[in-house]
């Protein structure tokens, strides 16, 4: 009784040690930048090339790098402008962490409108879409990007030494729709009508050409087509490799359709982190039109046009809500500050001349929404520390450095497979998280040998490696 509540008080240990372990940033990192991982067909049928910036971290002795989870994050921009370098300093804090972390350039751009739409403010015409159908669109081209990012990640697998069952995308504003419609626009269904085939858009004004989305294109016909933009996956880098996104960290992004009501069968639905403030502008907390507070703002002080032909969004509000209320069974974590937008251009605090100076589409304080972030996401995360040769070590555990021994696959399956050269004497015992046996001592009777788990539930196991001398190493599996 005395070892098997010692055992569980060391798995509890090493789940807080290694949850612990994800919040840290204890590691130094490498970067390579301007990785090219595809190309894809333009707002305006142009190929462009896409790039990513990788960052992996470092550990003093290589041989002790374990699998590390991939965090990809994606810049906002409103789908029309930003750059992945925005996304420079998040990427450098999670590698810090343990993390392989990537940041992407996605195709930008819409069909702008043929109305000349002016105002005395920077680039107004830019933001207005030829139609709706072209929000859709926008968005819809930068998941699929996103997901191809991720597979040619996956595909580098050897070199990255990435722990496919724990993946992990986070976005700021327009990036966060796209971090959301990574993890979840995943069946046929919640593919937007806009986005197949629809009939043809008038070339844009002369005044929005010099818009960032629209230099070096041309526009030489009558309209521009708009064919069916293909699978909700994209066509960049295939696999036939496995992986599951654990977590999505969404920062005051939202969703264009209920993403959370369908989800892939037998695919677990990532746990969702996000950060909003209720006086944003241009991504509305609960429903409404993208931009809404700034169409205000640009009405009733700048006497502009309203911006016209945005698409309907669900903030991070209205899908939380969603879940409550639908029973979804999704675990998002909210967290929302408290001004309103008060409708008022010059006075109190989140009005239109108050936000110049301090915006609500934006972090209210970014250390603190970064470390929380972290902290969500750690617990998720079941792969080992990522220079750590072992779970759990406590000064009552001793391991002996000839021990060359490797578990794998984990997650498992139905089978797992254990390779130790020095197998003499030497048993297993398994146990789930509450410490109960799960099997009689298992004789290790060669290098390695096979244990069958098909009947074990899914979950997190610890399996107990004994030999004369007594335990010298506890190992964490997940048994799917």
């Amino acid at each position: 009784m005395t070892n098997k509540v010692t055992l569980l008080l060391l798995c509890f240990l090493h789940l807080n040690v290694t949850a612990q372990q994800w919040i840290d940033k204890k590691y130094d990192y490498e970067s390579t930048l301007n990785v090219p991982y595809g190309t894809a067909v333009n707002f305006n049928g142009s190929t462009v090339t896409l790039t990513m910036d990788i960052y992996t971290p470092v550990c003093d002795d290589t041989n002790h790098i374990s699998r590390k989870p991939l965090l990809l994050w994606v810049h906002g921009g409103a789908f029309l402008a930003g750059d992945k370098n925005e996304m420079t300093n998040m990427c450098k804090q999670f590698a810090k962490r343990g993390y392989v972390t990537a940041t992407i350039n996605y195709r930008l751009g819409f069909v702008p409108d043929d109305i000349a739409w002016n105002c005395n403010y920077p680039n107004y015409s830019c933001v207005f879409a030829t139609d709706s159908a072209e929000w859709y669109r926008a968005y819809y081209r930068a998941i699929q990007d996103g997901k191809g990012a991720l597979r040619y990640l996956i595909n580098r697998n050897s070199s990255l030494n990435i722990d496919t069952n724990n993946i992990f995308v986070a976005g700021e504003s327009a990036g966060s729709f796209v971090a959301l419609g990574i993890g979840l626009l995943d069946t046929l269904s919640e593919k937007p009508m806009q986005t197949y085939a629809i009939e043809n858009a008038p070339n844009p004004a002369n005044n929005t050409l010099s818009c960032q989305y629209c230099l070096g294109e041309s526009f030489n016909g009558v309209n521009v087509p708009r064919p069916d933009l293909g699978d909700i996956d994209g066509t960049i880098e295939p696999t036939s490799i496995h992986f599951k996104i654990k977590g999505i960290g969404n920062m005051y992004g939202a969703m264009l359709s209920d993403l959370l009501k369908n989800h892939k069968v037998n695919t677990p639905k990532p746990a969702i982190f996000s950060f909003h403030q209720p006086c944003d502008l241009i991504v509305p907390i609960d429903s409404g039109g993208v931009y809404t507070g700034l169409s205000w703002c640009m009405t009733n002080g700048y006497n502009c046009n309203g911006i016209k032909n945005t698409a309907k969004l669900y903030g991070s509000r209205a899908f939380s809500k969603w879940n409550t209320n639908n029973g979804y069974g999704y675990n998002i974590h909210d967290e929302f500050t408290t001004t309103n937008f008060p409708y008022n251009f010059l006075f109190g605090t989140g009005s239109c001349v108050d936000q110049i100076n301090n915006p609500c589409h934006a972090y209210d304080n970014s250390v603190l929404r970064e470390n929380n972030l972290a902290s969500f996401f750690a617990p998720l995360i079941t792969t080992n520390p990522v220079c750590d040769t072992t779970l759990v070590t406590t000064e009552n555990i001793s391991i002996t450095n000839d021990n060359i021994m490797s578990v794998y696959p984990n997650p498992c399956v139905d089978i797992i497979h254990i390779h130790y050269e020095n197998h003499e004497n030497t048993t297993i015992t398994i146990y789930d998280i509450f410490g109960q046996i799960q099997n009689d001592d298992i004789p290790l009777l060669k290098e390695t040998t096979q244990i069958h788990v098909n009947n074990f539930r899914p979950g997190l196991y610890f399996m107990e490696i004994k030999n004369k001398y007594g335990t010298f190493k506890v190992i964490r599996f997940v048994k799917e």
